[in-house]
């Protein structure tokens, strides 16, 4: 039986992000049911409002980021993510 709800930080996943402008990658961690942080390749400019994700070329899901620090974001998801993805997201990272 998976075990569900396994620490945030524990694993690190590739994610795509896309916005009204651009789409580029990133690395998401500290992934939850309501959200992640993330590292882009550059400082974040501008606003992002609104941002669509990739995770692990698995999962598709809708945020905004909540704040903002050089290249560190914090993303909240619209809506939620199952903890049973989450948890299968972890394992094949494994």
């Amino acid at each position: 039986m998976p075990k569900v709800g396994r620490k945030a930080e524990e694993v690190c996943l590739d994610a795509l992000c896309g916005s009204n402008r651009h789409a580029f990658p990133m690395a998401i961690s500290e992934l939850t049911c309501e959200g992640c942080s993330a590292e882009a390749p550059a400082d974040w400019d501008g606003d992002l409002d609104f941002l669509h994700l990739r995770i692990a070329d698995r999962i598709d899901i809708n945020g905004r980021v909540l704040w903002r620090n050089g290249r560190r974001i914090k993303i909240g998801f619209f809506g939620q993510l199952h903890p049973l993805a989450i948890d299968d997201l972890f394992r094949a990272a494994a």
